[in-house]
């Protein structure tokens, strides 16, 4: 039979049959009648009887209208929208991954993750473990996350980021299919300055005494920071620093007692470890830092000494200290009093220097005056004290 004009031809029936519903269309086979009313003599025989069953039940055929007197495109039209009616409708849930299917066995671990300092802030970039089935996400910027296909045993959750503590909660599921947590990270503490350093103060008539200077500055956002120790596992000290309030550092002064050794030359090369505790007994390794060097020369004064009487300005004198590093100078003018008050001072003078002259009148009284030399690492050396008088 010759089809008519922008009409469905058996043949192109045929192909639409074997791409779309992947089957081809034997001959012999019943067709459907009751849905496709208008049918021209023959095209009975190109439906199989199995899909007969499958008609019936999702009245498949009516909405395509396949006969001979519908157009190619409202064909393809009516193809497309029952399409979109599939996709669309509310099919029943049973994909064992859909989380709203009832009989869904996974559940889903949500949350936002901020600072503990106030104002809070998200946190992006944490790592969040479940590790009883090895899954693991990372946060958005807006410190939110997602953990899916988690089964429901109750368990912990950690998170880990390189700025802060790492951090764990439990997580029971109580029938839940979807928990939503809110967790606050603590910042770990920033070692800002560490400070190591020998110090070697020369006194009359040869005695020395020896010290190791710590001091340490941190930032700690968190505000939490309950105490700071300085450890060395060599001569197995553990000692706390003290808390200056006025120049906002973390500082200790040693003795060669106090580190157990008989020379400072003997700590050389053995790290200090700063140790942070905060409130929460939490730890954490802030840094480390060594002695590089011991300036065991004394630097030799020249005048004036003896309680020599001197002009407001004096000049004062001392001997080229030579060494093979490099190294700065200053200088410091105290009372001759119980309790010495530093009245003069002058600092960053170049190592060839062997004079320098006081420039502002000093007060009659008794004084002394002492030079130090320091290297490139802080280690440091001060003169025997010389004294005089200003009338």
């Amino acid at each position: 039979m010759k089809p008519i004009p922008g009409q469905l031809t058996i043949r192109q029936i045929k192909i639409y049959y074997k791409q779309y519903l992947g089957t081809c269309l034997p001959s012999g086979q019943a067709l459907v009648p009751e849905y496709l009313p208008a049918v021209r003599p023959g095209l009975s025989a190109l439906v199989p009887r199995y899909f007969k069953s499958i008609v019936a039940r999702k009245r498949l055929l009516q909405p395509l209208c396949l006969c001979a007197s519908v157009p190619l495109y409202l064909f393809i039209f009516n193809l497309l929208s029952l399409i979109f009616f599939l996709s669309s409708c509310d099919a029943p849930r049973q994909n064992p991954l859909d989380p709203e299917n009832p009989n869904n066995h996974y559940h889903s671990l949500r949350g936002s993750i901020q600072t503990l300092s106030i104002p809070h802030h998200p946190v992006d970039r944490v790592a969040v473990v479940w590790p009883d089935q090895s899954l693991w996400t990372q946060s958005t910027e807006q410190g939110n996350f997602v953990l899916e296909m988690i089964s429901p045993r109750d368990g912990w959750v950690y998170f880990r980021h390189e700025d802060y503590f790492e951090d764990s909660l439990f997580i029971p599921w109580q029938n839940q299919t979807t928990v939503t947590i809110l967790n606050y990270l603590n910042a770990l503490p920033k070692l800002d300055s560490l400070q190591i350093y020998s110090v070697i103060l020369n006194r009359y008539p040869t005695l020395q005494t020896e010290q190791v200077v710590i001091r340490v500055k941190l930032t700690d956002h968190d505000n939490d920071t309950d105490s700071v120790l300085a450890v060395n596992r060599f001569v197995n000290s553990r000692h706390t620093l003290a808390y200056n309030v006025n120049d906002k550092w973390y500082q200790k002064t040693l003795s060669l007692y106090d580190l157990q050794v008989i020379k400072s030359e003997e700590l050389v090369g053995h790290p200090f470890e700063i140790i942070v505790k905060d409130f929460f007994g939490r730890s954490y390794p802030a840094g480390a830092a060594d002695i590089q060097r011991v300036l065991r020369e004394e630097i030799v004064f020249i005048s004036p000494s003896g309680n020599e009487v001197t002009s407001p300005q004096p000049v004062l004198t001392w001997q080229k200290y030579s060494t093979n590093f490099s190294f700065t100078l200053w200088l410091q003018v105290f009372t001759a009093e119980i309790t010495p008050q530093l009245v003069w001072g002058k600092d960053q003078l170049e190592s060839i220097t062997i004079s320098c002259t006081v420039d502002q009148p000093l007060p009659a009284g008794e004084y002394f005056w002492v030079v130090w030399a320091s290297d490139e690492f802080g280690n440091r050396t001060r003169s025997k004290p010389a004294s005089f008088k200003v009338e």
